[in-house]
């Protein structure tokens, strides 16, 4: 369909002007809408998005998206730690507040440059979405598993590196404790990890 405003460019004009491309919009976007709502439809979603609007607003409307801060990623670490006063936990309990306090430095540092990770990139890259989980029943449940590689030596042979192990489908991250002893090699290895965001391995 053809449509769109051809008279001439004035100010007296301006509602013309707006109207026609109101028109234009709609006539270009409005089957898009109505075959994504017979698309909702086929799963018994159209009903639900109609039934509560303000919860599912955030995946249609851009600018919308409930993002994660610092706070709600910390609250969903658990880590799997060694038993109580073994110098592993020890280990563990350190690397943990290494994460924490991580963390807690994305939401500090902010966006000031493109390539910064933010904690959206961060969860992004642990659990593959960057956004907080739509329901308050998923909010609740939703946990980051900490666990530890105590043995990367025994079970790779001699190497100088390791990074963390991603799984995003259960939400799980491996650490691997024999490389992160202080924060500035936390800081190194989580950074190169999330960054590169490659197969990770050994060096």
């Amino acid at each position: 369909v053809a449509c769109g405003y051809t008279g001439p460019l004035t100010c007296e004009r301006k509602e013309d002007i707006l109207s026609a491309v109101v028109l234009h919009s709609s006539v270009r976007i409005l089957p898009m809408l109505q075959q994504m709502c017979k698309g909702l439809e086929l799963y018994g979603l159209h009903k639900m998005v109609k039934q509560n609007q303000p919860l599912f607003q955030p995946l249609f409307v851009p600018g919308c998206s409930l993002q994660p801060d610092a706070d709600f990623l910390t609250m969903a670490l658990l880590p799997v730690l060694s038993e109580v006063g073994s110098v592993k936990r020890q280990r563990e309990s350190r690397i943990v507040n290494y994460l924490q306090d991580f963390i807690q430095s994305l939401e500090d540092e902010g966006n000031a440059e493109q390539d910064q990770i933010t904690v959206s990139s961060f969860i992004q890259w642990l659990t593959g979405q960057g956004h907080v989980p739509i329901t308050s029943a998923q909010r609740e449940k939703f946990k980051i598993h900490i666990e530890f590689d105590r043995d990367c030596q025994l079970q790779y042979g001699k190497h100088n590196l390791c990074y963390p192990l991603v799984n995003a489908c259960s939400c799980t991250v491996t650490l691997p404790t024999r490389h992160l002893g202080t924060y500035t090699e936390f800081l190194d290895i989580m950074r190169q990890a999330v960054s590169n965001s490659r197969e990770f391995g050994r060096s």
